[in-house]
């Protein structure tokens, strides 16, 4: 069944930054199965302001291993609707509509595993990376964790006193490399600048080469610091399943295909409808020249699942049973979804009049 909102209970906020918060809910024992979450994944909220539906995702910071709450941290985003509104107006126990966790930016973990995990993370890129490594540092008791945090100022250092509390608790596993573009010197050790190729290369070549090989590489935060430590990593023949990206911008059934964003192809014929199943009814939408898929459904009133509406996150993903499709963007989705026939719909342009979407075939 696709995937709905559920209304919760606002439980806790807590101030990081003079432009992020903290936000926990209180799970009513009748959802602790719903919500059970993975380290890295996100919350999708929906707030109505003036009747008009707005939907974000949300990374969750704590760990379903050494938390015992479920949390996600809003940066305040300048021009925003959502996050002014949490930062400044939501209070506790206000009820807040949230979608279930969902994202892949995940890792099986090893009790008895001996890892290497480098993370990189951009201003509030910290927060998935949060997730995982607190379950990391308390799954894997041989593992090391190494962050490479990047900010502008001491002040914009999202859960700086936790980062401190952890590397008190895991002195010999855990290191953290603060880099600051504009540091104002209130007694944080850090180096100055941005990361970029060069500065990732030089971390890494600090380890030797067979911890290179082998670690698990993770980056989270504007897309120009991922794209320049990709590069990096790429350099140092990195194997691309150890590396793990998540951005905060941006098939098997026969007779089903899937175009990539990279492609350009124009609708085969004139396409003016897609049939979508969504929550257990059938409904053939009309879709305008253009228009994707959900946005198909949204005009048609279906109400299906979304929230960033840009390839981002993977809250409108859906199987595609019959036809054929072209996704601008695919980012959120992995090979093997892709091979399994997943799609974002929120990018997703169908090319042909059999195209067949089921938001309900999800897991």
């Amino acid at each position: 069944m696709a995937i709905q909102f559920h209304k919760l209970k606002v439980s806790n906020i807590v101030r990081e930054t003079e432009d992020a918060t903290t936000i926990s809910f209180e799970i009513p024992p009748e959802l602790k199965d719903t919500f059970k979450y993975k380290h890295g994944q996100y919350l999708t909220l929906r707030f109505f302001f003036d009747g008009k539906d707005e939907r974000r995702a949300y990374s969750i910071c704590t760990s379903p291993i050494a938390d015992d709450y479920l949390a996600v941290t809003v940066k305040k985003v300048v021009g925003g609707e959502v996050s002014p509104y949490i930062n400044s107006r939501l209070k506790v126990g206000d009820i807040v509509d949230v979608m279930p966790p969902l994202g892949n930016f995940t890792i099986d973990l090893d009790e008895n595993g001996k890892k290497t995990y480098i993370f990189f993370a951009g201003g509030s890129g910290i927060t998935p990376i949060f997730s995982i490594l607190k379950s990391v540092l308390y799954t894997e008791k041989e593992s090391r964790v190494i962050l490479v945090y990047a900010n502008s100022n001491e002040e914009t250092i999202i859960f700086r006193d936790s980062l401190i509390d952890l590397k008190e608790k895991f002195v010999d596993r855990l290191t953290v490399i603060h880099q600051l573009s504009k540091p104002i010197n209130k007694g944080i050790e850090h180096t100055e600048g941005r990361i970029d190729k060069q500065r990732c290369l030089g971390i890494v070549k600090l380890l030797d080469h067979s911890i290179i090989e082998n670690a698990e590489y993770f980056m989270c935060g504007p897309g120009g610091m991922m794209n320049e430590i990709e590069s990096a990593l790429l350099e140092l023949n990195i194997d691309k399943k150890n590396i793990h990206k998540e951005s905060f911008t941006v098939a098997e059934n026969e007779g089903t295909e899937v175009v990539k964003h990279h492609e350009t192809h124009a609708p085969e014929e004139k396409v003016e409808k897609v049939k979508v199943i969504l929550y257990g009814e059938e409904h053939e939408i009309d879709i305008a020249n253009g228009d994707t898929i959900l946005v198909a459904g949204i005009k048609a009133g279906i109400d299906p699942p979304f929230s960033c509406q840009i390839g981002a996150c993977s809250t409108c993903r859906a199987k595609l049973k019959r036809g054929k499709v072209e996704m601008e963007a695919d980012d959120a989705l992995s090979e093997e979804e892709m091979e399994e026939g997943f799609v974002l719909t929120c990018t997703s342009h169908a090319l042909t009049n059999n195209v067949v979407v089921d938001y309900d075939d999800n897991f």
